[in-house]
């Protein structure tokens, strides 16, 4: 039996791992808002170490299951955990996290509400059929479903076979910590940059081709990536291939990733898979001109290109003339940095999401769950 504390919002949250990514990031940064605003919470990691356990208030209990791949016991040990830890709600981020917890939270009495959130694929293509059912199938014994972006939730319920009911809660930012830098007119190179770990998805080889084409043309320009992953080495290759490795900066993880983004001219997403990319959010509230690939929700972050050029995933032609304008339009990079900064601060601030946030956990905790689902 699973009784939890009268009165009291307990979320556990199910994470695949806790490493340096964009969705764990921001996950401790609502659940330290959360700690704040008096819910209590604890993780639970179910593979690796927690490399980001620092970034967590200290009230919120971090457990390590460690597990194997495709580990047989992992529902019963999630099971053991909730019973131990009585939750009044359980939230499942991105499908690593969901079919074991989906399954041990079917043996709880009374059944504890469960939430699922998709961030994104872990690789760009489609989904396996085997996975797609699975999809199916989870979606309806899953008490709340949200996604990031509105094109997210259409793909997710036209492809996917989610119910209507899927919800929306976009990523927030916080627009005083990424705040434009107070800088003058640029001088010496066009520093165009990124953040995202060094994984195939990201596709950060886009955007060494697209600065060397640039180059070749006689523009003084410098790529800086910070991130970091298992493409270091290929992309270190790339670039001395393209004769650019003077010009690209692989900067590793930043802790600083607001004064790495006020050191930028322009900002680079060039992913073949984002839902709502955090790291374009965050470039936006520093008031950056941007340039990203058509993926996931970042055409409703730019507001459909009012706030940033939109290219099409892959396209190096359509990256390298976008680029190109920026570097020959200063005007243009002030004006569209602006509105990016607008937009923001008027549409993705953090107290929003954080708002959304507690109002789902607090409902869901309150509410009677003996609707199977």
């Amino acid at each position: 039996m699973v009784h939890a504390e009268p009165g009291r919002v307990h979320v556990l949250h199910v994470v695949p791992g806790l490493g340096p990514g964009g969705m764990e990031l921001a996950m401790s940064r609502v659940v330290n808002e959360l700690v704040r605003r008096g819910l209590r919470h604890s993780v639970a990691c179910l593979k690796g170490d927690p490399f980001i356990q620092d970034r967590f208030d200290g009230s919120v209990a971090i457990h390590c299951l460690r597990a194997r791949p495709n580990e047989w016991r992992l529902p019963g040990r999630l099971l053991a955990l909730i019973r131990h830890l009585r939750p009044t709600v359980i939230h499942a981020r991105n499908w690593g996290a969901w079919p074991d917890v989906a399954v041990a939270r079917l043996a709880t009495r009374p059944r504890v509400p469960l939430i699922f959130s998709f961030h994104g694929f872990g690789r760009s293509g489609r989904m396996p059929l085997r996975r797609r059912l699975a999809f199916r199938i989870l979606a309806r014994m899953t008490t709340c479903l949200f996604t990031l972006s509105e094109e997210s939730r259409r793909v997710l319920v036209r492809e996917y076979g989610w119910p209507s009911r899927c919800d929306v809660i976009p990523n927030g930012v916080d627009t005083d910590r990424f705040r434009p830098a107070a800088s003058g007119p640029r001088r010496g190179p066009l520093v165009v940059g990124t953040v995202g770990n060094l994984r195939a998805v990201k596709n950060h080889a886009l955007l060494m081709r697209a600065g060397a084409e640039l180059a070749a043309t006689g523009l003084d320009v410098e790529v800086r990536i910070a991130g970091a992953g298992e493409e270091q080495a290929r992309l270190l290759g790339l670039a001395s291939s393209l004769g650019f490795a003077d010009r690209l900066r692989l900067v590793g993880y930043q802790d600083d990733v607001p004064a790495f983004l006020q050191a930028l001219d322009v900002f680079a997403l060039t992913s073949d898979s984002e839902q709502h990319p955090n790291a374009l959010a965050e470039a936006m509230a520093s008031g950056l001109p941007c340039v990203a690939t058509r993926v996931g929700g970042v055409a409703e972050l730019l507001d459909d290109g009012r706030c940033g050029r939109i290219v099409e995933p892959g396209d190096v032609r359509a990256l390298v003339a976008a680029l190109g304008e920026l570097a020959r339009a200063p005007d243009l990079c002030l004006t569209l940095g602006a509105a990016a900064r607008r937009r923001a601060c008027g549409c993705y601030g953090m107290d929003r999401m954080v708002g959304r946030y507690e109002e789902l956990y607090r409902r869901l905790s309150a509410r009677e769950t003996g609707d199977g689902r």
